[in-house]
């Protein structure tokens, strides 16, 4: 394509005003997926990892924290005070509803919430939704 047909595509975009929600990032570390009716999850046993996350709140809330600041301070606001989305500051949300959301994402108009379940192992979500349960208090 010639250089000048580029930078009009990109003008182009640039005009549309076209924007993209911030891609987790990979984690090639991950084992294959399989499906269940609560969603995706790896061949461990869901229900195993969510009682050792459960069992150990305190590091498991700590992991949390530390990638909550890293993934989702953008949009949910540092200790999830709120921004372009809904606080989760006192909310008392399910654990198994914050596990699908976070798993699977979130539509909602303009605002969209990606999928993290490529991107973080089922133990990584247990430890945020560990978090997240702990802002209500």
């Amino acid at each position: 394509m010639p250089l000048i047909k580029k930078h009009y595509v990109i003008f182009l975009l640039l005009i549309a005003g076209e924007s993209y929600a911030v891609a987790p990032p990979a984690n090639t570390a991950e084992k294959p997926e399989v499906k269940s009716s609560i969603g995706l999850y790896s061949s461990e046993d869901i229900n195993a990892v969510k009682k050792r996350v459960f069992g150990t709140e305190n590091l498991s809330k700590q992991n949390g924290e530390k990638r909550f600041n890293q993934s989702c301070v953008y949009c949910h606001g540092y200790e999830g005070s709120g921004g372009k989305a809904r606080p989760l500051q006192g909310r008392d949300l399910d654990a198994d509803y914050l596990f699908k959301t976070i798993s699977n994402g979130k539509r909602k108009g303009a605002l969209v919430m990606p999928p993290w379940k490529k991107s973080l192992s089922v133990e990584q979500r247990w430890e945020l939704v560990v978090y997240i349960s702990s802002l209500k208090k």
